[in-house]
């Protein structure tokens, strides 16, 4: 833990939110409506040879109409992914479940994974990073200067490579990758974190310093770094619903 962190505990509130839930429950069957229309359309017309599906409201699966898609889904070989690539196609199932959930609030776009001017593979740089993290369960080293620290990896940012990473299980310093959104790193500078508050700008050593006090967060509680992860997430958006409403006093769990 950074000097920095030390001392700065879990806010109560997350102490009580995170007590009161489950890991199966909460994290694994944390679910998003998908538009698996608009995502094989999108990936179609962008020239990749894969298809998402998802489950209707009889478990079945689909890969038309609006499904959905749980966090458990996501991992290599997921039934819901039909792909000639296979880390590729998690990737944009990951991609399709964090614009579609309804705490999340990221755009809805199709990653822009092609390297321009490479005309044999113009998918070979994102594939090979892709695969080692799943091969190797770590996030490989930058080619070439990289003042992030982040392997090349184009049309994918910080977020959408964190969630990826956990999906893949990719672990750093022992611990296990996470999920980072903006409104959760927003809630962390508002409990007084002191930190880069855009997650844009995090550099791969940044990310750790999160890691570790998610980890840290959890071990005081007594939960998993998932929960505390979306104890945060859910705390900013309770916040703009406080602000939007004109409340003022706290909420209970939040």
């Amino acid at each position: 833990m950074h000097l920095l962190d030390e001392g700065f505990a879990p806010p109560e509130a997350c102490v009580l939110w995170c007590r009161a839930r489950a890991y199966p429950l909460h994290v694994l069957d944390d679910s998003a409506h998908v538009d698996l229309d608009w995502w094989n359309h999108h990936l179609r017309e962008v020239g990749h040879e894969v298809v998402l599906h998802g489950r209707d409201l009889d478990g079945r699966i689909v890969d038309r109409g609006t499904a959905v898609v749980q966090r458990n889904d996501l991992q290599l070989g997921s039934a819901l992914v039909e792909s000639d690539h296979d880390a590729l196609g998690l990737l944009f199932l990951c991609a399709a479940w964090r614009s579609a959930h309804r705490d999340r609030r990221a755009s809805r776009r199709v990653p822009d994974v092609f390297t321009p001017l490479v005309e044999q593979n113009p998918l070979a740089r994102i594939q090979q990073v892709l695969d080692r993290c799943v091969k190797d369960k770590r996030i490989p080293e930058p080619s070439g200067d990289s003042w992030s620290g982040w392997p090349d990896m184009p049309g994918v940012g910080v977020s959408l490579m964190a969630l990826f990473l956990w999906a893949a299980g990719v672990r750093r310093g022992g611990v296990r990758a996470q999920l980072i959104d903006q409104h959760g790193v927003s809630t962390l500078i508002h409990e007084g974190w002191l930190e880069e508050p855009s997650v844009s700008g995090f550099t791969l050593r940044r990310y750790d310093r999160y890691l570790q006090l998610l980890d840290a967060w959890s071990q005081r509680v007594g939960t998993d770094p998932e929960l505390i992860e979306m104890w945060l997430v859910q705390r900013w958006n309770a916040r703009v619903r406080e602000a939007r409403s004109g409340a003022h006093a706290e909420p209970t769990l939040f």
